[in-house]
């Protein structure tokens, strides 16, 4: 089972950063239709940070399943990162959703990146 379980994650993880990507591109033209009937450069700001952060989801999303540790590393750090901004804003039901969303992406990685480093040692022979 926990063979399973161990292929499983990562896809899960992929389509968690693929999904992370989708609606930050959704909030991000959501930001748009509102700095047009805004006319604000702060909105035009906001919606170019919330393009940015859909491009990295989509680009972990594709090269977590490489299995590098850098890639684990980096996706860590940066998922923390989203939290911790998730937590700075105005927090309201969405933000929740999206903070539900990235602590289950950080929890995946956590145990993915454990699982991996647990498998190099056993191919190694240091358990």
């Amino acid at each position: 089972m926990e063979n399973n379980q161990t292929m499983n994650m990562p896809k899960l993880t992929q389509a968690l950063f693929f999904l992370n990507a989708a609606v930050w591109l959704v909030f991000a033209i959501l930001s748009l239709f509102r700095a047009a009937s805004e006319n604000g450069l702060t909105r035009g700001v906001i919606t170019i940070m919330m393009v940015a952060n859909a491009v990295v989801m989509f680009w972990f999303g594709v090269k977590i399943l490489s299995g590098r540790a850098q890639i684990f590393s980096l996706a860590i750090l940066y998922i923390a990162l989203n939290v911790v901004l998730s937590v700075t804003d105005q927090f309201g039901w969405i933000d929740a959703l999206i903070l539900l969303l990235n602590l289950i992406l950080l929890g995946l990685l956590f145990l993915a990146r454990h699982r991996m480093n647990r498998n190099a040692k056993a191919s190694s022979g240091e358990l």
